[in-house]
């Protein structure tokens, strides 16, 4: 009679077989358990992006305030404007804000524009309203990977229109715009502002 005091070849071939396969099936899930993960982190960053983009358009629009402008060659510019050029759409307009805390009296109005510079919608902002030639300005980077963008101010008719302000009209503000979007991906954000409200 012998003592059996361990495991036979078979049994421990058999053993790792078995302990091969579930590390095998627990290293697939994990794998696709991380590859979830970090997809699903890239969609929250991009819907960040997209919420902070809004918010800052809804504040913006919500201050807009009639006050025309003069280029920097001295041209008169509305307070609101949307010139199309080609596939790109310029957007700018005059807004109020908090006042700058300064011991000299100074506006509380900005000018800003919102455009499209290789695939990047920008929003950019004067130090002062009237502009002087190579005057600088402050951007910032609002969404990555993006085509185009199209406005369209409501206009008194009740249609949406590409450019503003219409030929013949008075230089007034629009009451609503319409924002569309167009990621490099293909898909639309649709939003719609209320304008100086």
């Amino acid at each position: 009679m012998t003592d059996d005091h361990g495991f036979t070849l078979l049994e421990m071939v058999v053993a790792m077989a078995i302990f091969a396969v579930v590390g095998a099936v627990s290293y697939a899930g994990l794998d696709r358990a991380m590859t979830i993960r970090t997809h699903l982190q890239a969609v929250q960053t991009r819907w960040e992006a997209y919420g902070l983009a809004y918010d800052r358009l809804a504040d913006d629009l919500s201050q807009v305030r009639a006050r025309s402008v003069r280029d920097g060659a001295g041209a008169l510019v509305p307070a609101f404007i949307v010139r199309r050029m080609g596939h790109r759409t310029e957007w700018s307009f005059t807004m109020g804000g908090a006042r700058p805390w300064s011991v000299r009296p100074r506006s509380h109005l900005r000018r800003v524009s919102y455009t499209v510079v290789d695939g990047n919608w920008v929003w950019r902002r004067w130090a002062v309203l009237d502009r002087v030639p190579g005057e600088r300005r402050a951007q910032q980077v609002l969404l990555h990977g993006v085509r185009r963008v199209r406005v369209e101010p409501l206009a008194a008719n009740g249609r949406y229109v590409r450019t503003w302000p219409l030929v013949g009209q008075p230089m007034v503000q629009p009451r609503l715009v319409k924002v569309v979007v167009t990621l490099a991906d293909g898909h639309h954000l649709r939003w719609l502002f209320a304008v100086g409200r």
